[in-house]
């Protein structure tokens, strides 16, 4: 059995021993400010249903990868010319234990699979500076300087020249590893954006078919983009992921299973918020967050201050421009999972981002979960402290 697969098996134990004891707050059909699903309706949200015709494999690495980058050679060369090499197989990408300091995007035909070749996603450190709040002229000092990263002609052209060609505050080209890659894997890795206090990905997701295993994820606000577009099914496994608000945001169709999402403070954020889905209105799912744990430093544990999430009305400025069935109605699923000193029982969701919408669910026991009138978030035996 090789070594992703031990530390599945380790993963899978620690779920089954789980138990739900019937917490508090976790009763059909919940109150007006934190519903609750049945039995019949959890059945819905499975991983079976979230990715529908795909399911996500143990990530399998060889003996002798197709390329190796070791401490000192870059990253994204060695992308680059994985897929200047062409071919319609999976290629498989070891880094060496150590830190790598550059930014990584990943646009391209042929799958890929970037593995860790260190024994956990600690030994292997992607790691770079980006705030949202950057502008052309820095972004190409930073991230393409002299001109040598990026040249018209590699498959990472169009990112990067998508961003260094843009006006104004450059937003979520701030990130530090950029997947346009379907069917993109990797296991293994830490990828942190240290910018503090400001927007700043460390991953963005723009691909279908996205498996990432047994990593590590750092960032201030937004760490997870988890699909810049509609429809893009994201699996993360086994996985920490740590930010100080608007931790896992995007359009996409993501199960985060067997992982911890952890809360770090920051005295200018009085209430963090963990999950901010801008799921179409038309896209059943977006979030399912299963057997995983949410929690949070010492500045949030026993505070109560943490909002488990708030929908992103992306591009709708205020409430009264809200069309129900149009505009993004974020879509979450806390399910089966660990919720910590962290959140208020009574009141864990925050007014909608952007518009300020207020939350609201329905109560009814004919109630249609897909109802946009609404708010699409639930949960369902959740167990812990706060659960």
């Amino acid at each position: 059995m090789g070594r992703n697969a031990n530390i599945f098996v380790v993963f899978a134990l620690i779920a089954v021993s789980l138990k739900w004891t019937g917490a508090d707050h976790q009763e059909y059909p919940g109150t007006e400010t934190r519903p609750v699903l049945s039995d019949s309706e959890a059945s819905r949200y499975t991983q079976e249903t979230v990715f529908g015709d795909w399911g996500p494999q143990l990530i399998v690495v060889p003996d002798v990868p197709d390329y190796t980058v070791k401490v000192g050679e870059s990253i994204q060369k060695v992308v680059n010319q994985a897929f200047l090499d062409g071919g319609v197989d999976r290629k498989f990408i070891k880094i060496e234990p150590g830190t790598y300091e550059e930014f990584v995007y990943i646009k391209g035909d042929v799958p890929l699979t970037i593995y860790g070749g260190g024994n956990s996603a600690e030994d292997v450190i992607i790691v770079q500076n980006i705030s949202a709040s950057i502008q052309a002229e820095g972004y190409v000092n930073l991230v393409n300087p002299n001109g040598e990263r990026y040249q018209e002609g590699d498959s990472a052209w169009d990112i990067y020249n998508g961003c260094a060609t843009k006006s104004g505050n450059l937003g979520s080209c701030a990130t530090v590893l950029w997947i346009e890659n379907d069917e993109f894997m990797m296991t293994l890795v830490t990828v942190q954006n240290t910018a503090v206090d400001v927007q700043g990905i460390a991953v963005q997701v723009d691909a279908d078919k996205i498996n990432l295993m047994f990593n590590r994820y750092l960032a201030a606000q937004n760490t997870l983009y988890l699909g810049a577009h509609p429809e893009q099914r994201i699996h993360i496994h086994g996985s920490y992921v740590e930010g100080q608000t608007d931790i896992i945001v995007g359009q996409g169709a993501a199960e985060i299973h067997l992982s911890t999402v952890k809360v770090i403070g920051n005295e200018n954020i009085e209430h963090p918020v963990i999950f901010a889905p801008s799921t179409p209105a038309t896209q059943t799912f977006g979030f399912l967050v299963y057997n995983s744990t949410l929690t949070g430093d010492a500045s949030y544990l026993g505070s109560n201050k943490v909002y488990l999430g708030r929908a992103w009305d992306s591009g709708i400025e205020k409430s009264d421009d809200y069309v129900p069935g149009v505009s993004p109605n974020g879509q979450l699923v806390i399910k089966a999972s660990q919720i910590d000193a962290i959140t208020n029982v009574e009141q864990p969701y925050a007014p909608t981002s952007t518009s300020g919408r207020l939350f609201s669910t329905d109560l009814k026991e004919d109630r249609d979960l897909d109802d946009n009138t609404h708010n699409r978030f639930w949960e369902y035996k959740n167990y812990g402290d706060n659960a």
